[in-house]
């Protein structure tokens, strides 16, 4: 891998970003999602809507200038993002926005960090778990002919 940079978003980094949380969650839950789920969320355009209002809150993953990850929290202590392309993942991406979004949280004087995961995405529960977050509890949402159970986790930092 060449030399990786993480950076804080622009406003011009909305549709790439959008596009790394788009294939890196299909290909996280190919095995999850129904296929008539996965091809609406394929085909969404309201994810670079959102990423476009909220880039002042994430970083980004850069190899070669390209955007190859994101991660973000807010002021809450949530980290609400973090996706790594699958080409990318198991190289030290993941685990630099991990550390730069703990870092962000701590530098703004928060305690405790919280986070939402599939239950059944085992990689990210895993990653997680290994850094010391515990659950403390889940939920069950439904979209459009997929029913998920969320697992809430939570990390002390001080």
């Amino acid at each position: 891998m060449s030399v990786l940079e993480i950076r804080s978003a622009t406003a011009d980094d909305a549709a790439a970003i959008a596009s790394v949380v788009r294939e890196s969650w299909l290909d996280a839950n190919k095995n999850i999602i129904p296929a008539d789920s996965r091809r609406a969320l394929t085909n969404s355009r309201d994810l670079a809507a959102f990423v476009a209002g909220e880039w002042n809150s994430i970083n980004v993953a850069l190899v070669d200038g390209e955007i190859v990850g994101t991660a973000g929290v807010n002021p809450a202590g949530v980290i609400w993002m973090l996706y790594v392309l699958p080409a990318y993942q198991g190289c030290g991406v993941g685990s630099a926005l991990y550390d730069a979004a703990i870092g962000t949280l701590k530098s703004t004087g928060q305690r405790k960090a919280l986070l939402e995961v599939l239950a059944a995405n085992e990689n990210a529960v895993a990653f997680y778990r290994a850094r010391g977050w515990v659950p403390e509890g889940r939920r069950t949402e439904h979209i459009p002919g997929f029913r998920f159970t969320a697992l809430r986790m939570g990390l002390a930092l001080a």
